[in-house]
């Protein structure tokens, strides 16, 4: 991570012949730096994506999320997280001209950081929840549910677009926020910022990208729509999200013997 410097600030004409060297020396030090960290605007990550029917995942502009919802009460513990983030990352390098692309990007990893968001507050409960994760520190299981890096492999040419997904909510973390018993029924019950950077190379570089702040409101119950005793008697109408079904979409719920299946059982008579 590259830290923000003030700039210095110019000096009078009589004593710029005394700072010129530390500041040919700060430039090179700006351009090594630049080398092997971020550049604003030169590898960015667009936008969340909006996975269509049968999970698929393009690249278009034109659909997108702006904030995402967390239901408590749907997370299934088979799935890849609580939460899922679909990263539009974009290659603004130079394009190539002609022959090997050395500006294309292979992207390697992703870095997850969860915390507040200045767009709102976390219940007491869960703040106190997420203080204890913090205070466990870096290399410990705890502060891992809140601080971690996932593993990608993904190559983006220069001047391209690719789609890929992200934990963005451990199943964990969701289980431990809900046994707090702080968040309600209610879609603004707790907001989160989920900001997720990606990391790769090009053939001569270390490239991170520009930062997504992701808003995801937490809920325990917002996203169940209708609920009937299993087995629905016809297709539900509301069929939730086609990558994970505890996120973004309502989504239609059958009850057997007390427990809540969502999708539900479909009744095969006819």
């Amino acid at each position: 991570m590259i830290s923000h410097e003030p700039r210095l600030r110019a000096v009078d004409a009589a004593a710029n012949d005394r700072v010129r060297p530390l500041a040919l020396s700060l430039f090179a030090l700006a351009l090594s730096v630049a080398a092997c960290g971020r550049v604003p605007g030169q590898f960015e990550i667009v936008q969340n994506q909006v996975p269509q029917a049968g999970c698929l995942i393009d690249t278009s502009e034109t659909l997108y999320r702006g904030d995402g919802t967390l239901d408590l009460a749907l997370v299934q513990p088979g799935s890849l997280a609580a939460y899922i983030i679909f990263p539009l990352l974009k290659n603004n390098l130079p394009a190539s001209t002609g022959g090997p692309d050395p500006n294309q990007i292979e992207v390697d990893s992703f870095a997850v950081d969860i915390g507040r968001s200045k767009f709102g507050s976390l219940p007491a409960g869960v703040q106190a929840l997420f203080d204890s994760l913090e205070r466990a520190g870096p290399g410990s299981p705890e502060y891992a549910l809140l601080h971690y890096s996932s593993p990608w492999s993904l190559t983006i040419p220069s001047g391209g677009k690719a789609a890929a997904h992200v934990a963005g909510f451990p199943i964990d973390l969701a289980a431990r926020v809900a046994a707090t018993g702080a968040v309600g029924v209610s879609r603004t019950s707790m907001l989160v910022n989920i900001k997720v950077r990606a990391f790769g190379k090009t053939n001569t570089q270390s490239m991170e990208s520009d930062p997504l702040d992701y808003p995801v409101y937490v809920c325990n119950g917002c996203l169940v729509a209708n609920v009937l005793t299993c087995p629905f008697p016809s297709a539900a109408p509301n069929e939730g999200n086609p990558c994970n079904i505890s996120q973004d979409n309502f989504v239609d719920c059958c009850s057997l013997n007390g427990e809540l299946i969502c999708p539900p059982i479909v009744s095969t008579a006819k």
